[in-house]
C-alpha cells in the first residue's frame, strides 16, 4: 500500500509541468564532466539542478529521499524520465565503475535523437501546412464546384455523360484515400506494438525476427545492446559468466536479460560465447566472427565495445536516411493531390466545352 501511494505521489510529481527537465542531454553531459573532475554523483546533480529545472527545491527533496532509501544513480536518474534502454547502460556502468563515460555516451545519443526529432519536425512543417491548404481547396471544390458543374452537365446532357463527373468526384476524394491509408497504418502499428509488448519475451523475439526488413534492425538493436553492456563488464575484469549473470538480474531490459540467460545456458555447458551467439541466431551477421577474434586475441571486452560503436554508427546512418526520405514522400503525395485537383477541374470543363 505504501509503495502504491508513493507511485501515485511520484506520478503527480512528474505530471507537474514545472518539474520538466530542460536540456536533458546537456544535463547528463555536465554530470559526466563533474564526475571526471572528482565530484560525487549527488553533489554533481545538486550543483546542476538550478540550471536545468524550474523548481530545484522539489527535485532536491525527492532525490534526498531516494538517497536515504539507499537507491543508486540509476534509480535517481530514472526520475528524469530517461528512456529505459539508456537506464540499462547506466545500471551496467554502476557495476563497471564507468558511470561518467556512460553518461557522456548517453548524452551524445540523446542529443542526436533530439536533433533528428527537430529536423523531422522542420522537414514536415511545410508539407503539413501545404497539405492542410490543399485539403481546404479539395473540400471547397467538392462543396461548391462539383455540384454546380454536375447540375450544368445534367441540364445539357443525358445520364450517360455523368461518367466525367464521377471521375472528377474520385479525384476530389483522393486526399480522403491518403488520410484513410495513413490512419489505418497508424492504427495497425499501434495495435501491433501493444500486442507485442503484452507477449512473453520469447514470443516477442519469435515474431519480430520473422518480419522482413524489421528483423534486420531488430537484430542490430539486440546486438548493439549486448555488445555494449557485456563489453563494459568484461573490460573491467568481470568473468563472462559473472557479466551474463549481472545482465540477467537487471529488470530494465527484459529482452537483454532473456538473451543473456540463453547465452549463459550454453556457456555453462562448455560452449564459447561466439558459438552460443551463432547457435541462437538472434544477432547481426558476422557478430560471432567478431567475438571469435576477440576470444583469440584476449581482448573480448574491447572488441565488443568497438563492434557496438560500429553498429551505433550504422543505426544513426539509417535514422538520418529515414528522416531525409520523409519529406520527399510527402511532396510526392502533395504533387499527386495537385494533379488530381487539376484533373477534377479540367475534365468537366472540357466536357462542357464539347457540349457547347
Amino acid at each position: 500500500m505504501l509503495q502504491r501511494l508513493r507511485n501515485i505521489k511520484n506520478s503527480s510529481f512528474y505530471a507537474n509541468k514545472s518539474m520538466k527537465v530542460h536540456q536533458l542531454p546537456s544535463f547528463l553531459n555536465r554530470i559526466s564532466t563533474l564526475l571526471n573532475e572528482g565530484y560525487t554523483f549527488s553533489d554533481s546533480i545538486d550543483m546542476l539542478l538550478p540550471y536545468h529545472v524550474d523548481d530545484p527545491a522539489a527535485w532536491r527533496k525527492i532525490i534526498l529521499e531516494k538517497l536515504k532509501n539507499g537507491e543508486g544513480s540509476t534509480e535517481i536518474l530514472e526520475c528524469f524520465l530517461i528512456p529505459k534502454h539508456f537506464l540499462v547502460a547506466i545500471k551496467i556502468s554502476e557495476e563497471s565503475g564507468k558511470l561518467a563515460q556512460s553518461l557522456q555516451t548517453i548524452s551524445k545519443q540523446m542529443d542526436f535523437n533530439e536533433k533528428m526529432r527537430k529536423k523531422l519536425i522542420n522537414l514536415l512543417s511545410y508539407p503539413i501546412f501545404l497539405s492542410i491548404f490543399l485539403v481546404s481547396i479539395f473540400l471547397a471544390f467538392r462543396t461548391y464546384f462539383l455540384p454546380n458543374i454536375t447540375q450544368i452537365l445534367n441540364t445539357r446532357t443525358d445520364a450517360t455523360n455523368n461518367a466525367t463527373v464521377f471521375i472528377s468526384s474520385i479525384f476530389l476524394h483522393l486526399p480522403d484515400i491518403f488520410c484513410l491509408i495513413l490512419v489505418s497504418t497508424i492504427l495497425l502499428l499501434t495495435t501491433f506494438i501493444i500486442y507485442i509488448k503484452k507477449q512473453h519475451v520469447q514470443k516477442q523475439l519469435s515474431i519480430m525476427l520473422k518480419i522482413p526488413i524489421i528483423n534486420y534492425f531488430y537484430k542490430l538493436n539486440i546486438t548493439n545492446q549486448l555488445a555494449r553492456t557485456l563489453g563494459e563488464l568484461l573490460i573491467v575484469g568481470f568473468s563472462l559468466q559473472q557479466a551474463l549473470t549481472i545482465l540477467q538480474d537487471q529488470q530494465l531490459n527484459k529482452i537483454l536479460a532473456y538473451v543473456s540467460e540463453k547465452i549463459e545456458t550454453q556457456v555453462i555447458f562448455g560452449e564459447s560465447l561466439s558459438t552460443a551467439v551463432h547457435n541462437l541466431g538472434w544477432f547481426s551477421a558476422k557478430f560471432d566472427e567478431f567475438i571469435k577474434h576477440g576470444e583469440k586475441s584476449g581482448y573480448l571486452g574491447r572488441q565488443l565495445l568497438i563492434y557496438s560503436e560500429l553498429i551505433e554508427e550504422k543505426l544513426q546512418f539509417f535514422i538520418k536516411k529515414g528522416v531525409s526520405i520523409v519529406q520527399p514522400i510527402f511532396f510526392i503525395i502533395i504533387a499527386l493531390s495537385i494533379i488530381a485537383a487539376y484533373l477534377s477541374i479540367l475534365l468537366p470543363m472540357y466536357e462542357l466545352i464539347e457540349i457547347i
